[in-house]
């Protein structure tokens, strides 16, 4: 089957979304104006308290309105809240490949973020939203052929084939290329779009000179790590350019320093 981006339902962000993406992006955000807009979008502010209550910022108490919810996030955080809002209204939470593909979102973001707080804290927040959205794609492709797409997701759990290698076959494009497309409904950087229509085929990396390589770095790595903090059933093959050796010499973090970072991400997720 031979498709083409305009078969795909595409993802679109909600006009307060837009706005909201606008006002983060600004000099000097108003931060009023932000929680007036969020508040007006009832989809956006039950998303942004479920974020600011997940395992990436839990807390011992529990956040429930939007004024504390963007203290605790922070202004570039709120972007990650935008696009989990539109993935979740165009993700059907009632099919497990939806479920998985968002779990697995979640848990490359929470392990992102974790990796760039010990190697370069300065991209955290990048790495964060990266992580979040880097499989947008792949929710794309189920809404839009759920039927084939969910043969072809239960046969990548089954047989262990990365997922790419399998939406190549059946639709001869793969959730990348889907991706660079999207990327500009999110008003994103040009480093994020390199980034994302790229993660599974760029070429290896051999230094960390541009803070793209960083990403990509992190991301990879972060891959490696997931099956050891998945939910049961939800592991998913990816294709990783890097081997894991080889990102730990590169980001210099050592095997004890990954273990580290996992049992801090299966605390994060208790």
């Amino acid at each position: 089957m031979s498709i083409d981006l305009s078969q795909l339902a595409l993802p679109s962000v909600s006009p307060e979304g837009l706005k909201v993406l606008d006002i983060i992006a600004s000099p000097e955000p108003d931060v009023k104006l932000l929680e007036k807009t969020i508040l007006s979008d009832p989809i956006l502010a039950s998303t942004l308290i479920k974020y600011a209550n997940s395992p990436l910022y839990r807390r011992a108490n529990q956040v429930s309105n939007v004024p504390a919810s963007i203290r605790i996030l922070g202004l570039k955080s709120i972007r990650s809240a935008v696009a989990m809002a539109t993935m979740r209204a165009m993700a059907d939470p009632e099919t497990a490949t939806s479920r998985t593909i968002l779990n697995h979102n979640l848990d490359i973001a929470l392990l992102s973020k974790l990796i760039a707080q010990k190697t370069h804290p300065e991209y955290a927040d990048d790495l964060e939203f990266l992580g979040l959205i880097h499989d947008m794609g792949m929710l794309i492709l189920n809404q839009s052929f759920p039927d084939a797409y969910q043969t072809l997701f239960t046969r990548s759990l089954n047989e262990g084939i990365p997922i790419t290698t399998l939406e190549e076959q059946q639709f001869e494009l793969s959730h990348d290329i889907i991706m660079a497309a999207v990327s500009e409904r999110f008003r994103l950087p040009e480093a994020y779009v390199d980034t994302l229509a790229n993660f599974h085929t760029h070429k290896p990396t051999t230094n960390l000179e541009q803070h793209t390589a960083h990403y990509q770095c992190i991301l990879d790595l972060a891959h490696h790590l997931s099956p050891l903090i998945a939910n049961d059933g939800e592991c998913f093959v990816e294709e990783i350019v890097d081997s894991q050796e080889k990102l730990g010499i590169l980001l210099e973090l050592n095997e004890s320093q990954l273990q580290a970072i996992v049992e801090e991400a299966l605390t994060k997720k208790q």
